[in-house]
């Protein structure tokens, strides 16, 4: 309860960052979708669940093999708790003094008649109990063990393992409810119980598939409706080869792999699959017309398009891919950390870079006002100074920008430039650092601020902020970040 405690509340610190990144998959989904709607495809939204009869009617004898792909649901029934002596003991022992037997006696029964959801218990007890949260918790967890000791029970549910298994009874739905020809599309995820998980097997992946019901469907019709659909994505090579042993939802001699040419390679790659269905399964769903599918594997055309050859580091490169930045990739991950958020801040900013770009040469000892005007009643002066004998207003190093080379990361004078240039100087981020502080002295009513920086060996001494991810990448590949170099940057700002 108390780890509420250590989270920021109030304030409203955080505005998105304006990065937004679209990915491969849903991508290709997005144009897919379009490309079946123009051709004059209807939409639809299949169910996720499959009873297992269903998936009988469609395989018919070939139905037992095809079992053992499948996930079964399965569910956690609700016990029955009785409290006895021994229980009122024990919630006696998390609330002292508990007398309301009877009212949480009457809790339970609702919750085992499904009256109160699973979710909503601890706040049933906080609420009609009068007790903690924590308590309410803690009775839960320690004396009620029916809940731990249950094991779930599967049910004759499936999930989809393909589209098919729900285009049958949604077909025999709408035949009569809806206007011939039927041309229906649906993209969403399948779930196949595969015995490995490999560069080519996933548990889920996504999946298109489409039908056409009408009097007058044909095999030739539905292979011409297939190679305009993969033209219309960009696969203008189609192939399509015939199964020798047919799936026994689709009529014999009827299915056939869908082959596209790789466009880098030249090599022939299997994407889909595509028949009529078998007129007996039709009928098992008392379906009166013919009907031509065709189903493709959305991460296959994906896997084509960016050349990755392994599925799991397409779907889930955060659990199989290392992490890979181009320099380009690593110039938009340096940022300046500390910036100033309130009008005077940035006015002082800019201030404060046009007095050292101007004075920056001065010989030293000198000192320079920046900023000189009214808070809040008070007057407020700001300068940017040098004592030491015999140098400049800012260090050698101050005017450095930000380069990334070769994945390494380097602070470099302009006419000593290499790689890929940020926008970023050694004075862009110490200035805005300063303008900050100085937010921060007005905001807590202080009266002084002095800022000394003088040398600079890592990024955060010059308030440059490189992204974790990048950061690691750097230094898993033995790059490096350089950013030394004397800067002599000094500002003091006082409140009289």
């Amino acid at each position: 309860m108390e780890t509420r405690n250590l989270l920021p509340l109030n304030g409203k610190r955080y505005k998105l960052k304006r990065k937004g990144v679209p990915n491969p998959i849903i991508e290709f989904i997005i144009e897919a979708r379009k490309a079946l709607i123009q051709m004059g495809f209807e939409e639809v939204i299949l169910p996720m669940f499959v009873k297992e009869s269903d998936v009988y009617k469609e395989y018919g004898p070939e139905y037992p093999v095809i079992l053992d792909r499948l996930f079964y649901l399965a569910g956690l029934p609700r016990p029955d708790i009785g409290l006895s002596e021994s229980s009122i003991k024990k919630i006696r022992k998390i609330v002292p003094e508990f007398s309301k037997t009877k009212e949480l006696q009457y809790i339970l029964r609702r919750y085992k008649k499904n009256e109160i959801e699973s979710d909503d218990l601890v706040e049933t007890m906080v609420t009609e109990l009068g007790i903690r949260e924590e308590q309410a918790t803690s009775i839960v967890d320690n004396v009620f063990s029916e809940f731990k000791k249950r094991k779930p029970i599967p049910t004759d549910l499936t999930l989809r393992s393909h589209m098919t298994a729900l285009w049958f009874p949604v077909l025999s739905a709408v035949q009569n409810k809806w206007e011939l020809p039927l041309q229906l599309f649906t993209i969403g995820k399948k779930f196949r119980r595969e015995q490995k998980l490999d560069s080519t097997h996933l548990f889920a992946s996504y999946t298109i598939s489409f039908v056409i019901m009408a009097e007058n469907i044909t095999l030739e019709s539905g292979m011409d409706i297939v190679r305009e659909f993969l033209k219309t994505i960009g696969f203008g090579e189609a192939d399509f080869r015939f199964k020798k042993a047919t799936s026994k939802y689709y009529a014999p001699q009827t299915e056939f792999e869908i082959f596209v040419k790789h466009p880098q390679t030249g090599v022939w790659l299997e994407v889909g699959d595509s028949g009529l269905y078998s007129p007996i399964s039709l009928a098992k769903f008392g379906i009166e017309y013919p009907v031509f599918n065709a189903g493709f594997g959305v991460e296959r055309f994906v896997m084509i398009r960016t050349g990755e050859n392994d599925i799991r580091r397409l779907s889930y490169p955060y659990f199989y891919k290392e992490a890979e930045f181009t320099d380009e990739e690593i110039v938009k991950g340096i940022y300046i950390e500390e910036q100033p958020q309130t009008e005077l801040g940035k006015k002082i900013l800019k201030e404060l870079i046009r007095t050292a770009e101007s004075c920056k040469d001065e010989n030293s000892p000198c000192e320079f006002i920046v900023w000189n005007g009214i808070i809040n009643g008070k007057t407020l002066k700001v300068k940017i100074w040098e004592r030491d004998k015999d140098t400049t207003l800012l260090g050698p190093a101050a005017l450095n920008r930000i380069y990334v080379h070769d994945g390494n990361i380097l602070g470099l004078p302009e006419d000593k430039a290499l790689g890929k240039p940020t926008n970023i100087r050694y004075l862009d981020a110490l200035v805005a650092y300063a303008a900050r502080k100085i937010e921060a002295m007005i905001e807590k009513n202080e009266k002084e601020l002095n800022i000394r920086i003088r040398m600079a060996k890592k990024s955060s001494d010059v308030n440059i902020g490189i992204a974790a991810p990048i950061r690691l990448f750097i230094t898993s590949n033995s790059k490096k970040i350089d950013i030394r170099g004397p800067v002599f940057f000094s500002v003091t700002a006082v409140i009289e």
